[in-house]
């Protein structure tokens, strides 16, 4: 837990301390528009110099879990739209803290490992779009296979350089059959034999996704929301 943090302090040129403490913390950048991130125990906001004043005298003393839900999310989301930006989406951030957990192999397909420049020869397969990240930054991915045809896929890219983040998709005729807590759990611990962290990302309301990240031994540590433009 202190590594990522660590690592999203060195993403965010913050002070890691800023995480674990009671008040909530807003830093002036131009990196990003806005950000907002809890590890549970306060809010840490960076926010561009058009902004960072109004998030300070708005939510200095409103508890992370408060702006990050109902009247103060919709508030936070409107005064973004009224600067061309928007919330992009709840990212919770799970650690594969319970590696001792294990997951059956799924019979019956063929697995396949890729590293580095190999990955390229995946991103022909844009339906699987939640397994890669489709740039340069993804490492390592593995694929079931049916036969010929691709049944799942895992991937991690190194978004922050010492923790890389896993990205699963299922084709829709294969799903139900363990095959995507199976690479997310192989590709987490081939993550660990490089000596990186492995993380998994996801929403609330998937909830399938959420079951996948406790099966493979996942536990929800962070959770934030980025901006991006309307």
């Amino acid at each position: 837990m202190q590594l990522i943090k660590q690592q999203m302090a060195e993403r965010w040129k913050c002070d890691v301390s800023a995480f674990d403490l009671e008040e909530n913390v807003f830093y002036e950048t131009t990196d990003t528009f806005f950000g907002i991130i809890t590890f549970g125990s306060n809010a840490v906001i960076r926010a561009d110099p058009s902004i960072v004043t109004w998030c300070r005298d708005t939510f200095f003393s409103t508890p992370a879990q408060f702006i990050m839900d109902g009247d103060h999310l919709f508030l936070l989301d409107g005064k973004l739209r009224s600067l061309g930006k928007k919330l992009a989406g709840e990212h919770n951030g799970y650690l594969h803290l319970f590696p001792e957990r294990t997951v059956d192999k799924p019979s019956g397909f063929s697995y396949v490992w890729y590293q580095e420049d190999e990955i390229q020869a995946l991103y022909r397969h844009t339906e699987f779009e939640n397994a890669l990240s489709f740039e340069n930054r993804d490492r390592i991915a593995v694929v079931a296979y049916d036969g010929e045809n691709l049944a799942a896929m895992a991937g991690c890219d190194d978004y922050l350089p010492d923790a890389w983040q896993i990205g699963i998709d299922t084709d829709k005729a294969y799903r139900h059959r363990g095959l995507g807590v199976y690479l997310v759990k192989e590709l987490a611990k081939e993550i660990e034999k490089s000596g990186k962290l492995a993380y998994y990302n996801t929403w609330s309301p998937n909830i399938a996704s959420t079951r996948l990240a406790l099966s493979a031994g996942f536990y929800p540590v962070w959770m934030g929301y980025p901006s991006e433009d309307l």
